[in-house]
């Protein structure tokens, strides 16, 4: 049933003396006053009765029914009029005076204030200099599912760790990492992923642009001086972005069906940064024989060094984890390079990187002296994470989860894309990499469609990640798109999915 309040809006020194509660024929609460009146609906269907409280109160001076100076009635007589608890009434008037409309005056009680019609007009009045807002952007974004991550576990894990947090880390004085971090990434690395190595080879960095940051200055500081550097064909935009100033230049290893080609045999210095495991962006996995054509490579060149990047091998759904390369490595000549980003959450910038034996010394002189930028103060609290096995859970958690979603993002793939897109089902990853086929392109003028295309998405705020992109001349690079289902929902791929087949199917031939 509705209730129906009226009560009187009265002056400064007005008392509800002349005031009486009356039933009408309806059966509705009535406050009858004799200056003027208010009249408040409370509607089981229109929301919590607070806000209803609230948005009354608005109206009324919208409408000056409430004007400033009028006085309301206390939250003990408005409950009882009203049939709802007290708490229900006080917590619309403290709303309404932390926004202004209202002013408590000390034992004689709350009142409208004088800017109360002001302040409600600048709430209405758009802002100019406030920009429309614009739909969210939508995109198949390979990064971490953060809607899953065990907040609890770490909301644990950020206690235990500060109870009695160690004062080295509050000074700032673990360089090259938190030494309890630093004991679990390398149990972590010999459990599962095969790599023999001591908590002293480990490095926490802020992710792999500070770790190639560190890496480029030990190198050029006396390992490889003037060392040509080479970075696969394609590779990540960003770490082609980071290196292609180098004074030497940049080189690119092409990379064919069974990985990263070799260069050509060098007297001069090289640095080669390779993702053998799973090369980015093609999601391929480098062939025993090209694993084992780099080794040797290593061990015969006079001065050729891997980097190693070891992003998303985590996530494995069919077969096993190849070993890093630098588990071979008799020469000490390969560094490993791995992030947490990827499989906890992007805003937690920790990553590491796993040096030979014989450069400690050399990699932590350079981290000193470009300064550390990983943050100290969350490291235990990964650590801790990590020691009590909830990262080893998470992990095993979200390889059931993402290979859930890259199944779901197939599906989608096969019902509206087969007629113009060719991929194949990744056995890990985060990510599929789906081409545009060559009889659709043949049929067509050399042009780069994929560009085209995400162009033309982007204007529905769809974003596309555009494999051509990721080559050094992306003019003559392979044409596709790299579409991430670990961190969209099903909706979102859907959506994605959908809108590349309407483009398809609006274009003529």
């Amino acid at each position: 049933m509705t209730l129906v309040a009226v009560f009187a809006s009265i002056g400064r020194t007005g008392l509800l003396k002349n005031s009486q509660i009356e039933f009408n024929f309806a059966g509705q609460v009535t406050m009858k006053h004799a200056l003027a009146s208010l009249t408040f609906h409370l509607e089981g269907e229109a929301g919590p009765y607070y806000q209803q409280l609230i948005d009354q109160v608005k109206a009324g001076i919208r409408l000056q029914r409430l004007n400033p100076g009028d006085k309301l009635p206390s939250s003990r007589q408005l409950s009882v009029s009203l049939g709802v608890s007290r708490s229900t009434v006080a917590r619309a008037y403290d709303s309404l005076l932390a926004e202004g409309f209202l002013v408590s005056e000390a034992k004689r009680g709350l009142f409208v204030a004088t800017s109360a019609q002001y302040l409600l007009n600048v709430a209405q009045a758009p802002r100019r200099d406030q920009p429309m807002e614009r739909p969210p952007i939508l995109t198949c974004d390979s990064g971490a599912d953060t809607a899953t991550f065990p907040a609890r576990d770490w909301a644990a894990s950020m206690r235990r760790s500060w109870l009695n947090p160690d004062l080295k880390v509050l000074e700032g004085a673990y360089s090259d990492g938190f030494p309890p971090l630093k004991d679990a990434i390398a149990d972590y690395l010999y459990r599962v992923r095969g790599v023999s190595c001591t908590a002293d080879q480990v490095f926490v960095t802020s992710g792999n642009r500070d770790a190639l940051g560190v890496l480029q200055h030990a190198l050029d500081a006396g390992l490889a001086a003037n060392a040509h550097w080479l970075l696969e064909n394609p590779s990540y935009t960003p770490m082609r972005a980071l290196l292609s100033n180098r004074a030497s230049g940049l080189g690119s290893l092409e990379v064919d069906a069974e990985g990263a080609r070799l260069p050509p045999r060098s007297e001069s210095p090289q640095v080669a940064i390779i993702t053998p495991n799973r090369q980015y962006p093609l999601g391929i996995s480098m062939s025993p024989a090209r694993r084992q054509a780099w080794l040797q490579a290593v061990q015969e060149a006079p001065s050729l060094w891997l980097i190693e990047d070891d992003y998303d091998n985590e996530f494995i759904y069919q077969g096993r984890m190849g070993v890093p390369l630098m588990q071979a490595d008799t020469r000490d000549r390969c560094f490993l390079v791995g992030s947490f980003s990827k499989v906890l959450f992007r805003g937690l910038r920790l990553g590491f990187v796993v040096v030979p034996p014989g450069e400690i010394d050399r990699f932590r002189a350079s981290q000193q002296a470009l300064g550390a930028s990983a943050s100290l103060p969350i490291q235990p609290v990964l650590a801790d994470f990590m020691r009590h096995g909830r990262f080893d859970r998470h992990l095993n958690r979200m390889r059931r989860h993402y290979r859930m979603k890259r199944d779901q993002l197939l599906a989608l793939l096969t019902d509206h894309l087969t007629p113009w897109l060719d991929w194949q089902a990744p056995h890990g990853g985060m990510h599929i990499r789906v081409m545009l086929k060559p009889d659709w392109l043949a049929a067509r003028a050399s042009a780069r469609w994929d560009h085209q295309i995400a162009d033309a998405l982007a204007d529905n705020n769809l974003r596309l990640d555009v494999l051509s992109d990721h080559y050094a001349t992306p003019e003559i690079g392979e044409q596709g798109f790299l579409l991430g289902f670990s961190n969209p929902p099903e909706a979102t791929m859907s959506r994605v999915v959908r809108a590349l087949a309407d483009w398809f199917e609006r274009q003529p031939g």
